[in-house]
């Protein structure tokens, strides 16, 4: 392979740290990066720890990108006590959480640990974010790393095209892991000391009150404060380059209304309060929309997909070679693939076994019979190429502007000759709109956070 001019200063990057966070957004090229930044520093035993769907990804990525002739395995199970892990070993997140897998990986010594979506082990309190970095005590103020797989590692990558989901203390967990001096006060430029996870989160997010009953309330982050502050600690820690700035173009998002019956749109609203529901995106306060809106929002996606077909027939029949179409329910997808069969369909959900991912992507790059790639919102935001189509509709949205973010740059990369453009389906005059509105903020603070 051939590395971009981009790869290779983001391996230079990670090569010249011993620990830090390769943040580039999907697409331009972080997993090449990182194989090519651990055959400069002649790193020979590596562990990379990633999605269920990456594994087979970066197997074949560590067979592309390195000179070297490493020996690639992927770890399903515990390995035996006397089972070298020499060159390449591949596992997944969820499966580092184990009890005996943690433990069997912690007895070992690797010269690279990477981290891939490392924002996977945003919650101190999970587990695999403790098997990651060590169990943290006293709310922050100390860490027992040597309960961790990074104890035994000489240093420590972290890849994520979105290092921040929700909010700015998503990050805490690797800033006090990997850079703890970063967290510490520095009287000259007024920074107070942010090594206690409390003192991080009240520095850096708005944090408001939830009310789950009538003698108790929760604190729930709504927003970052302080962004500038924290960008600067971050410095020389992180990398990141947008698509545009390494000559991808990024997509264009529009919204398509979709007009429907009148007792369908009533329908599709339910018998909510909209002040209510408006009220709780205003606060953020996204799990309560998940728990009230979850049936609501399936029926709504059932409405929209036949309209939402339609709407791709007439694309189809205007010259349209291919479409993306994102969605969340499976009952959504179903009637998505009955109503477009003619066309040609390729369907990636949570049910699509690992080992048909690369496959599935391939046919859909070089089978021009196959015009309609059906993508579940989560299963299919990461790691796949869909950039054979320049057209992303969401039939339905997450709430978490990461899936939205990643799943809409699956179109893009540095082949994508064509102007790519992400649509969000919305029955005219529904509640979508006003939950789009509170995304697009939630996103402003994240990319706050991580652009100058």
């Amino acid at each position: 392979m051939i590395p971009f001019p981009t790869q290779l200063s983001g391996a230079l990057f990670l090569a010249r740290n011993n620990h830090a966070l390769l943040a580039d957004e999907p697409r331009v090229g972080k997993t090449g990066a990182a194989i090519i930044a651990a055959d400069y520093n002649l790193d020979a035993d590596i562990l990379i720890v990633t999605t269920a769907s990456g594994r087979p990804v970066w197997r074949r990525a560590v067979k592309d990108w390195t000179v070297f002739p490493r020996k690639v395995r992927v770890l399903t199970q515990p390995p035996r006590a006397d089972e070298q892990l020499d060159g390449v070993t591949i596992i997944g997140w969820s499966q580092i959480a184990e009890p005996r897998m943690r433990v069997a990986l912690m007895q070992r010594k690797f010269d690279r640990v990477i981290y891939d979506e490392s924002h996977a082990a945003k919650n101190f309190e999970a587990k695999r974010t403790q098997a990651a970095y060590g169990d943290f005590k006293s709310d922050g103020e100390v860490i027992v790393a040597r309960n961790s797989i990074s104890a035994g590692a000489k240093g420590i990558w972290c890849l994520s095209g979105t290092p921040i989901p929700h909010a700015p203390n998503d990050l805490y967990p690797m800033l006090r892991a990997l850079a703890p001096k970063r967290l510490w006060p520095d009287a000259e430029k007024g920074w107070p000391d942010v090594t206690k996870y409390q003192n991080f989160l009240h520095r850096y997010c708005v944090v408001r009150m939830k009310k789950t009953s009538r003698f108790r309330s929760i604190p729930v982050v709504v927003g970052g404060k302080n962004l500038p502050e924290l960008r600067e600690r971050m410095e020389g820690f992180i990398l990141l380059r947008t698509q545009d700035e390494v000559g991808i173009r990024p997509p264009v998002y529009e919204i398509m209304p979709l007009l429907v019956s009148d007792s369908a749109r009533r329908k599709a609203d339910g018998e909510l309060n909209q002040k209510e529901i408006l009220a709780a995106i205003d606060a953020g306060k996204t799990r309560d929309l998940e728990m009230h809106l979850g049936p609501l929002r399936r029926e709504t996606g059932k409405i929209k997909a036949p309209a939402v077909a339609e709407a791709v027939r007439d694309e189809f029949a205007g010259g349209l070679d291919k479409i993306v179409l994102a969605y969340w329910h499976k009952e959504v997808g179903d009637i998505l693939a009955d109503e477009l069969a003619e066309f040609g369909v390729l369907r990636l959900d949570g049910s699509t076994p690992a080992d048909q991912r690369g496959p599935i992507e391939q046919q859909w790059l070089n089978d021009k019979t196959k015009r309609v790639f059906l993508a579940q919102i989560v299963a299919a935001g990461e790691a796949i190429d869909l950039s054979a189509a320049a057209m992303l509709w969401f039939v339905e949205v997450s709430f978490t502007p990461k899936d939205m973010k990643q799943m809409s740059l699956r179109i893009t990369n540095h082949t994508q000759a064509r102007q790519a453009i992400v649509r969000v389906c919305v029955i005219d005059g529904s509640i979508d709109e006003a939950i789009q509105g509170r995304l697009l903020m939630l996103w402003s603070t994240i990319r706050e956070v991580l652009t100058t």
